[in-house]
């Protein structure tokens, strides 16, 4: 299929995702499709990311200071612009991919072998996985606006929620309800498990800090402090002058 192929395959899936989930794809063909669709929306945040940034930084007003702050400006903005670039790469080609190929494994674990939903294979929930991605692939973009970024975190995750339930529903042969409490169920799994290692965290790092404080000197009880100020080390403020800053 042809690159206008693909988009034309990923408008549809947005919009008739029960006729076209049914695509049989194996994992490199999903991951091929996947990296082909990508392209475009990572063209569209570069650009309109680097708009956003231009536009910040012109609309930013240095006052007296501008011609002294110059250099420093251009430089910070050279340096936004390395980092939306290296980001995005990073979040379409890496950081999206790996996430999806955990995700699948995680559904495929709990699924297949837990729960016994379904007896596909690996490459049917990735697939689905990928196709229930493509709401937030296409949107992506508008993160990156000020404007826009809010529409985007409050459309783009239903949306993908929805393609998801359906896709799984058509690729591992389950009803729609049985795929949106396996979503719901595997989401309450993964964050229980985080909200444990989390807790086991906190519980380490207080008992290391415990550990250290307990070996440490140990604290003088209120009712035996010295009361006696004028036998301790006080600050001399006259002696910053040319004596000793601090005197007994």
């Amino acid at each position: 299929m042809s690159y206008m192929d693909e988009l034309t395959f990923l408008w549809n899936m947005l919009w008739k995702p029960d006729k076209y989930a049914k695509r049989q794809l194996d994992f490199g063909s999903a991951l091929k499709l996947y990296y082909t669709l990508a392209i475009l929306p990572f063209i569209a945040y570069i650009v309109f990311g680097a708009i956003a940034i231009a536009f910040g930084y012109s609309v930013h007003d240095f006052g007296a200071n501008s011609a002294a702050i110059a250099p420093f400006y251009h430089a910070l903005a050279s340096v936004s612009y390395l980092a939306l670039l290296w980001g995005g790469i990073v979040l379409f080609f890496i950081a999206l991919p790996l996430g999806i190929a955990i995700d699948a494994l995680i559904y495929q674990l709990i699924a297949k072998f837990f729960l016994k939903a379904w007896n596909g294979d690996y490459s049917k929930t990735f697939a689905a996985l990928v196709f229930g991605l493509f709401p937030m692939l296409a949107l992506l973009w508008l993160s990156v606006i000020p404007v826009f970024s809010t529409i985007f975190i409050i459309i783009a995750p239903i949306w993908s929620i929805v393609v998801l339930v359906i896709a799984l529903s058509v690729q591992q042969k389950i009803t729609r309800l049985n795929a949106l409490l396996l979503l719901l169920l595997k989401s309450f799994l993964v964050f229980l498990v985080m909200a444990l290692l989390g807790l086991s965290v906190f519980a380490s790092m207080a008992y290391v800090v415990s550990s250290l404080v307990s070996a440490g000197t140990a604290v003088v009880p209120l009712s035996n402090a010295t009361t006696n100020w004028t036998a301790m080390p006080h600050w001399n403020w006259g002696g910053m002058m040319g004596g000793p800053w601090w005197t007994t």
